[in-house]
Order: C-alpha cells, then sequence, then structure tokens
C-alpha cells in the first residue's frame, strides 16, 4: 500500500485526472464510466508497492492502468448489454472551448483502442512520439504507423459525411 500524504496525493490527483479522463471517455463515451475509470485508476495507483524513479514513470504506469480498466470494462457482459446514448459527447469540450476539438475527439473516440489511445496521448495530451511509445510499451515506429492509420480513419471519415451532405 502505497504512504503518501493527503496533499501529495490532492497534488497527484489535480495532475493527471484530466488526462486519465479524455483516455477513459474516449474509450468509454460515457462521463459517469469515465470518471468511475479516473477513481478506479487511482485506487490502483495508491494500492500498488511500485516504486516510481521518476514523474514520467509514474505517469506512465497511471496511462496504462486507465487504459486497461477502461478495456476491460468495454470488454465486461454488463458494458455490452448497455446501449450507449452518443448524443452526450456531441455537447462536451476537452481542454479548450474550440468547437471544431469538439468533432475531432468524438471522431478519434471511435476509432479502434490502439489508434485510439495513441490519438489522445498524441492530440490531446502533448505527449511525443517517444513519450507515447513509452506510454503505451510500443516502438516509436509503431506510433507514428498508428497515427498516420488514425488520421487516414478520421479523414475517409470526414470525406464520407461530406459526400453524404452533397447527395
Amino acid at each position: 500500500m502505497r504512504r503518501i500524504t493527503e496533499e501529495e496525493f490532492s497534488k497527484k490527483y489535480d495532475l493527471y485526472k484530466p488526462m486519465l479522463y479524455n483516455i477513459a471517455y474516449s474509450y468509454l463515451k460515457n462521463t459517469s464510466d469515465a470518471d468511475d475509470i479516473v477513481q478506479d485508476t487511482f485506487m490502483k495507483y495508491l494500492s500498488t508497492d511500485k516504486n516510481f524513479d521518476t514523474l514520467d514513470s509514474e505517469k506512465y504506469f497511471l496511462i496504462r492502468v486507465c487504459i486497461n480498466i477502461a478495456i476491460n470494462l468495454l470488454k465486461s457482459k454488463w458494458k455490452k448489454d448497455v446501449v450507449k446514448d452518443d448524443s452526450i459527447a456531441l455537447n462536451l469540450t476537452y481542454n479548450n472551448d474550440e468547437s471544431s476539438n469538439i468533432d475531432y475527439f468524438n471522431f478519434i473516440c471511435n476509432l479502434p483502442s490502439k489508434y485510439k489511445s495513441v490519438m489522445v496521448l498524441y492530440y490531446w495530451e502533448d505527449f511525443s512520439v517517444e513519450e507515447v511509445a513509452k506510454a503505451l510499451n510500443i516502438s516509436t515506429s509503431s506510433v507514428k504507423k498508428r497515427l498516420e492509420r488514425g488520421r487516414n480513419m478520421i479523414k475517409d471519415k470526414i470525406e464520407n459525411m461530406e459526400d453524404s451532405y452533397e447527395n
């Protein structure tokens, strides 16, 4: 069990919560589930005995835990039986008030998870390619390829939308 003061925990929570929330929301597309994932992630953090050499290793640990919890929830039978309401996502803004970001975030949320994680960390959390690779424990070339494929998938969706508006 990790022993940190309430003040230290509060600082870490304030530092990592927005990033973890964005990651969780990108998987679950539900504000309540995203909040639950963030809470579960911090509970795992508090229950681990792992010592972190750097803030980066601590951050990468939290990212992996968050992604794993989100994927496990998506795989659960309960989650498969629940009907999704993506209309809520249209009313949310992340990191700033630019309306164009809402659309791109929603496109990213609908990507397969291996592209979603890379896109959220790179574009919303401003991680470098190397940082994304460390966080997800994949090579930098895999990160670059997943970014490319994710961008192409979004581009195709946008083109399909534009074609349907023209018809």
